[in-house]
């Protein structure tokens, strides 16, 4: 799987997904805007990390079923150890 990633804001990015094989086109192919898959969102949470490792992903705002989406993200804070 391939990520095209625009960032929009501090907190919201675009992500498109782009399928490398037949398989990954079938998967695509076999969701339905129904349904709210955990499969697709875990496809969407791996194309921010890897821009953005210290990142959660918040919410998925779909703009083009399935392969497209606004996607938004808050910063994990590091802690920092303490120096006493």
């Amino acid at each position: 799987m391939k990520y095209h990633y625009q960032l929009v804001s501090r907190t919201k990015v675009r992500i498109e997904l782009i399928p490398e094989d037949q398989k990954e086109i079938s998967i695509f192919e076999s969701f339905t805007a129904n349904e709210t898959s955990n499969e697709l969102a875990e496809y969407f949470r791996k194309g921010l990390a890897s821009y953005h490792p210290e990142t959660v992903l918040v919410r998925i705002n779909f703009m083009q079923f399935p392969k497209v989406a606004l996607c938004s993200f808050e910063t994990i804070k590091q802690s920092t150890p303490s120096l006493m």
